[in-house]
């Protein structure tokens, strides 16, 4: 079954779910979409009996908290939401990793000089890139303090508490290397099932922004084999079974991994994770609901040596979807070099407004797309009005 949020189904979840006819249960409304109102009067009832679950917003944790608590699935959840707690439960794993739990009151009882920089701080449940920055110094920390509050009013508007708390916060070692998001779904014998490995492309050490992930030939052969090792032995630390999972994690140049978060019960979020269906014809969605594993070998062989990307395309500031803005999308398609799909995403509310999936024949090509500026091709509507 999925847990959906309605506001946005991206076309090839639409598609899936219409040809898979699995359970469909609105979140927003709290309703079945396609069960008899007979068959379906506790949704806890119904979510003890479905053995497969997804949902494609972390709003729907809330669901699971609401009603289905004591399963191990939402317990799961949970566990992963809160970093604070995920770190906690791999700090045998990793003794010299440093992080700290705070909270807005407590920031200012903190020896910001002790601090091991450069270190990462982030609210403790969040969502994507909000409220993330990497400090170097205690100055840097102080000058993020000071503007905290507004810039977690900001972020607040356009999440539920459930899914970013803008008043306590996690404070953590900053990991070397390369960044990764992988797709997944555990077995049933709680083994990981790899649908989708992409790389993540930075402008510099300061960028937190979705700005574009990426996948090829090479990202797979280099470090598929090593990953899936990794995520066996997260399998060995959780019961993960039959759970699909967004996995971000760093792996340096001696090829020592460390997860950075675990997103439960879904894939990358607005419809992302569909970059794999272009570079190498997978469908996460349907894999996950056939329990099917692709075979990377052959997938990887048949496949071309494009790299194939997406960025999320976001205001900044405080401009908002609903602030009456015009986006000059036609302008914004004309900067990538190979367009697979631009998708307009329609929010009501919240900071990203496109989604392009696109492809390139080098990194290199790439950086143009890391240093525009979305807001060029954003401007305030103007409204006149006429006397009569």
């Amino acid at each position: 079954m999925i847990l959906l949020d309605t506001t946005y189904v991206s076309p090839l979840l639409a598609e899936t779910l219409i040809n898979k006819k699995t359970t469909i249960f609105d979140i927003q409304q709290q309703v079945f979409l396609n069960r008899k109102s007979e068959e379906a009067q506790n949704p806890g009832d119904v979510f003890q009996q479905e053995e497969l679950m997804i949902m494609n917003s972390e709003e729907a944790v809330q669901i699971l908290n609401e009603y289905y608590a004591e399963s191990n699935v939402t317990k799961m959840a949970n566990l992963f939401k809160n970093k604070f707690a995920f770190r906690k439960r791999l700090a045998d794993n990793y003794p010299h990793f440093f992080f700290l739990e705070t909270t807005s009151a407590e920031m200012g009882q903190i020896d910001l000089n002790a601090l091991p920089y450069p270190v990462i701080f982030k609210p403790t449940v969040g969502y994507s890139s909000a409220g993330v920055y990497r400090i170097e110094d205690a100055r840097e920390f102080e000058s993020i303090i000071g503007k905290l509050e507004e810039t977690m009013k900001q972020s607040s508007e356009n999440y539920s508490k459930g899914v970013l708390d803008s008043e306590t916060f996690i404070i953590e070692s900053y990991i070397e290397g390369q960044e990764f998001a992988i797709d997944l779904f555990f077995d049933e014998n709680n083994n990981p099932v790899v649908l989708n490995l992409f790389a993540r492309m930075f402008k510099d050490d300061k960028d937190m922004s979705d700005r574009i992930y990426y996948t090829s030939k090479l990202v797979l052969q280099s470090y598929l084999a090593a990953i899936t090792e990794y995520l066996q032995g997260l399998g060995e630390i959780f019961d993960l079974r039959k759970m699909p999972l967004h996995v971000e994690l760093r792996m340096n140049d001696k090829g020592i991994i460390v997860p950075i978060e675990i997103n439960p019960l879904r894939f990358a979020g607005a419809g992302t994770t569909e970059l794999g269906s272009f570079a190498y014809g997978v469908n996460p969605y349907e894999y996950f609901f056939e329990q099917r594993k692709p075979d990377w070998p052959a997938l990887i062989n048949a496949m071309d040596n494009k790299i194939y990307n997406f960025t999320c395309a976001e205001f900044t500031g405080e401009a908002k979807i609903d602030d009456g803005l015009l986006i000059h999308h036609n302008l914004l398609q004309e900067q990538f070099p190979h367009i697979l799909e631009y998708r307009h995403i329609p929010y009501d509310k919240g900071t990203t407004f496109a989604v392009i999936f696109f492809s390139s024949d080098s990194l290199a090509q790439n950086e143009h797309i890391l240093s525009l500026d979305f807001m060029e091709y954003v401007e305030q509507k103007e409204y006149f009005f006429v006397n009569k």
